[in-house]
C-alpha cells in the first residue's frame, strides 16, 4: 500500500524547492508527529538545536548562505523563544521561514486551556506578535494548504525576509494532491521598461567627465549580484568602497580600494574618496547609525547615482520601478560604452598596517584584527560579532574570497555562534571563524554542543576583555553592569562533548603566540578550535574608538 502523501509531506517538498536541505528547530508535542515528515524526506535532513533563539540564529546565517532556510519549533514557548532571531532576520534580509506546530483545530475550536498558551483559549496571540517581523504569514487548513504554503514561501523568496506558517499536527497528516507547478516557474519581472530607458538616458548625461567613487552595500549581496557587481569593476577602473555591512563584496586588496567608509569615523583616504568625489555610484547601499558613526556621512544627493532594491535615481530623481539586477546592467553598459569616466583620486596612498607591539608583548585591540585577516583563507566564512569584533575586523583588509558577515542592524549579541553553524551546514566547503567576545558567548555559547555533535570544525576567536567591553567604550567604564562572571573558556569544548578527536583548546596571551595559534589551527582542519584571545578590558579597536567619540553629545557650548 502507497503511503498517503499529506499537507506536511507538500509543505517539506516545496522547502526543499526553496532551496533548503537542513530544517533547524527544537522539538515539541505540538510539531512532533511531522518532525517525522521530515526525518523521511530523502532530500531533507534534521539538526536539533539547543534552543529556539540558537535554531533562528542558526537559519539566518544558513539564509545567507543559501538564499534560503526554514526552522521548526512548538506553539507559545518555542516561537517566541525564536523571535529575536526572526526580528534580526527581518532587520538584515535573510529569508527564513519559521513552521510553528500549533495545538488542533479541535482544541483551538473548543477554546481549551491548553498549555504553552495564555490559558485564555485564544490561539493567534502569537501569529499577530510575529507580523512585524515577517513579510507573510499563515495558519494552514485543509482548505488552504497549497495556496497559502506556496504564497508565504514565495514571498520570503521574493522579499528576502521571514514568513511564518502555523501548521497542527491534525492538519499536517490530512491528505493533499502533491504539487504540480514549479513553486518558482519564473523570475517576476517588476521592472518598467519606460523608466528604465528613462534612467539609461539620465546616466548618459550625468556621468561624464565626473571625478566618480563607487560604494557598494548589503543588498548586492542579499540578492545574489555580486558577480554583476564584481563584473562592472573589473570592466571600469574607479575606486571603490563598502560600508561595513557590505564588507567582502569586493576586492580588499586591490590599488582601487580605498578602505570602509564609516562617515566621519572613516579613515581620511575614503572620507575623501566618498564624499569629494564628483559622481558617487551607490549600489544597495542602507546606512545604519553603528555603520556611519551616527549618520555622519557628509554626501550631497546632488552628485548621487543610487541603485537600490526596486529602484534607481540620478541626482535626486527617482526612476521606479527598476529592479536592482536590472539598473545595474543598465549602468555597467552606460559605464563601457565609450562616454569618459573619470576616477576620483585618491588624497593619500593607502597605509599597510605595522604591527604596533613586539611579539613578545600583550595583545593589542590595534594589532589584533589585522593578525586575524593576514591568517584568513579565501574559504572562511568570518563571522564577526557586535562588539570589537565587529568594529575590528571591518576595519582591515580581508582576503578575497573571504564571506564577511555580522549583523550591524539588529546587533543581536551572541548571534555568530549559532549563526556559523547554519553557514556551514550550508556551505560545508567553507570553514568558519567566529569573532566573539566573552560577554557574546555567554548568551549562546551552548549551541557548541551541536557544532560538535554535528563535527562542524570552525575556528572559534573568543576575546576575552574581562565584560562588556563596548558598552564601557560608550558609558560606564567601571561600572558593575558592564562586568560578567569569570569562565574557564578551555572547559567549554569539553563541557559540551568534545573530545581530543574533535575539539583543539588554544589560548594566547602575545601577539606571537596568536600567530603561532592560528598556525595550529589551520592543520587541524578536522576539528572544532577553540581559541581564547586575552586583551586588555578597555582596549578597544580604533574604528570603534573613533565612533564612540562621534557618538558622544556634544557640548552645548
Amino acid at each position: 500500500m502507497t503511503q498517503q502523501y499529506t499537507i506536511a509531506d507538500y509543505l517539506f517538498e516545496r522547502i526543499h524547492e526553496a532551496g533548503a536541505t537542513d530544517i533547524f528547530g527544537v522539538p515539541g508535542d505540538f510539531n512532533l508527529p511531522f518532525l517525522d515528515n521530515i526525518i523521511a524526506a530523502k532530500d531533507l535532513r534534521w539538526v536539533g538545536n539547543t534552543n529556539e533563539l540558537n535554531a533562528g540564529y542558526a537559519a539566518d546565517g544558513y539564509a545567507r548562505e543559501r538564499g534560503f532556510a526554514a526552522m521548526v519549533t512548538t506553539f507559545g514557548v518555542g516561537e517566541l523563544s525564536a523571535i529575536n532571531a526572526t526580528a534580526g532576520s527581518f532587520a538584515e534580509y535573510a529569508p527564513v521561514l519559521h513552521v510553528v506546530g500549533a495545538p488542533s483545530m479541535a482544541q483551538q475550536n473548543a477554546k481549551r486551556r491548553i498549555h504553552h498558551t495564555l490559558g485564555d483559549g485564544v490561539f493567534n496571540h502569537f501569529i499577530k506578535m510575529v507580523e512585524p517581523v515577517t513579510v507573510a504569514r499563515a495558519q494552514i487548513t485543509p482548505e488552504n494548504a497549497a495556496s497559502e504554503i506556496d504564497r508565504v514561501i514565495r514571498m520570503v523568496l521574493k522579499k528576502h525576509r521571514p514568513g511564518y506558517l502555523m501548521l497542527s499536527p491534525d492538519v499536517a497528516r490530512q491528505p493533499i494532491y502533491p504539487p504540480t507547478t514549479k513553486l518558482i516557474d519564473s523570475e517576476e519581472d517588476i521592472t518598467s521598461q519606460a523608466a528604465l530607458k528613462d534612467f539609461r538616458q539620465a546616466l548618459i548625461a550625468f556621468l561624464p567627465n565626473k571625478t566618480t567613487t563607487l560604494m557598494a552595500d548589503l543588498m548586492v549581496h542579499r540578492l545574489g549580484l555580486q558577480n554583476e557587481l564584481k563584473a562592472l569593476i573589473a570592466d571600469t577602473n574607479i575606486p571603490y568602497t563598502t560600508l561595513s555591512w557590505g564588507k567582502t563584496l569586493l576586492d580588499e586588496h586591490s590599488e582601487r580600494w580605498a578602505g570602509t567608509y564609516a562617515g566621519v569615523a572613516s579613515r581620511p583616504v575614503v572620507k575623501d574618496a566618498v564624499e569629494n568625489c564628483e559622481c558617487l555610484i551607490k549600489i544597495g547601499v542602507n546606512y545604519t547609525d553603528t555603520t556611519t558613526a551616527g549618520f555622519s556621512q557628509d554626501i550631497d544627493d546632488d552628485v548621487v547615482v543610487d541603485l537600490h532594491y526596486e529602484r534607481a535615481s540620478v541626482s535626486g530623481k527617482t526612476f521606479a520601478p527598476i529592479a536592482l539586477k536590472d539598473a545595474l546592467q543598465t549602468l555597467h553598459e552606460v559605464m563601457t560604452s565609450g562616454i569618459t569616466i573619470t576616477p576620483k583620486p585618491f588624497c593619500e596612498p593607502m597605509q599597510t598596517h605595522q604591527q604596533q607591539g613586539a611579539d613578545d608583548e600583550a595583545i593589542r585591540q590595534d594589532d589584533l584584527w589585522h593578525i586575524v585577516a593576514d591568517q584568513l583563507a579565501d574559504n572562511n566564512l568570518v563571522f564577526a560579532d557586535q562588539g570589537t569584533a565587529y568594529f575590528g575586523i571591518s576595519d582591515v583588509r580581508l582576503p578575497e574570497g573571504v564571506t564577511c558577515y555580522g549583523q550591524p542592524m539588529w546587533g543581536s549579541i551572541g548571534y555568530t555562534l549559532p549563526a556559523s553553524l547554519g553557514a556551514a551546514i550550508a556551505s560545508p566547503h567553507k570553514r568558519s571563524v567566529v569573532l566573539i567576545g566573552d560577554g557574546s558567548a555567554l548568551l549562546t555559547i551552548q549551541e557548541m554542543a551541536t557544532i560538535i555533535n554535528q563535527r562542524i570544525n570552525p575556528v572559534i576567536v573568543l576575546v576575552n576583555n574581562d565584560g562588556y567591553t563596548v558598552e564601557r567604550a560608550i558609558h560606564g567604564e567601571n561600572q558593575p553592569y558592564n562586568d560578567i562572571p569569570a569562565c574557564q573558556w578551555s572547559l567549554m569544548p569539553q563541557a559540551f562533548g568534545g573530545t581530543d578527536d574533535t575539539v583543539l583548546v588554544l589560548k594566547a596571551s602575545t601577539a606571537g603566540e596568536l600567530k603561532s595559534a592560528f598556525e595550529q589551527a589551520a592543520k587541524a582542519t578536522d576539528k572544532l578550535v577553540m581559541l581564547e584571545v586575552m586583551t586588555d578590558k578597555y582596549d578597544i579597536p580604533p574604528l570603534l574608538a573613533d565612533i564612540t567619540e562621534a557618538l558622544k553629545p556634544k557640548s552645548d557650548s
